[in-house]
């Protein structure tokens, strides 16, 4: 039997802020308002229809992620991450694609987007604390942050037309 080489556990954490960076792009949802709201935009939601909107994602992944921490031990945490990565993406393009209505961006983007995140939220933070038992708080620290910088990522890679010029188009 061949030895094994020793795996470099920081690749976890690499791993995990990779997920959370992904994951914390629901934070730039900012950036999609002014689109969103332009009168003359193919939407012309109202600021609160937006923010309802964003409120759903919310508490849709606050909810699941409770959900899924129960989860995570009975299906692994593989399963939990592909699975929430598969539900964001498919709110997200089926945003894109058929979301012209309030409703259908509440259900695409609020309820499956929000219900992907709170999947994929608890493993990289559980993998990561059951990986590095000496060092809890630096890796919850390094998960969360990657969360917060998804949303800069996505806001500095966003363009979105200024209101107004989408209807010149």
């Amino acid at each position: 039997m061949e030895a094994q080489p020793p795996f470099n556990r920081w690749l976890v954490v690499f791993g995990a802020i990779l997920i959370q960076l992904a994951l914390g792009a629901i934070y730039a949802w900012s950036v999609f308002t002014a689109l969103l709201t332009d009168p003359a935009g193919p939407y012309a939601f109202s600021a609160s229809e937006t923010a309802w909107i964003f409120s759903a994602g919310l508490a849709t992944f606050a909810i699941v992620m409770v959900m899924a921490g129960r989860w995570l031990p009975k299906i692994g945490p593989r399963s939990l991450a592909v699975s929430g990565g598969l539900l964001l993406g498919t709110g997200y393009v089926l945003g894109g694609l058929f979301g012209s209505s309030f409703w259908a961006q509440l259900i695409f983007i609020g309820l499956i987007g929000g219900a992907g995140i709170g999947l994929g939220y608890v493993v990289p933070i559980a993998v990561g604390v059951k990986w590095f038992p000496d060092r809890k708080g630096l890796i919850t620290g390094l998960a969360v942050a990657g969360f917060g910088f998804g949303a800069i990522i996505m806001a500095l890679s966003t363009r979105p037309e200024p209101p107004g010029r989408l209807a010149k188009a």
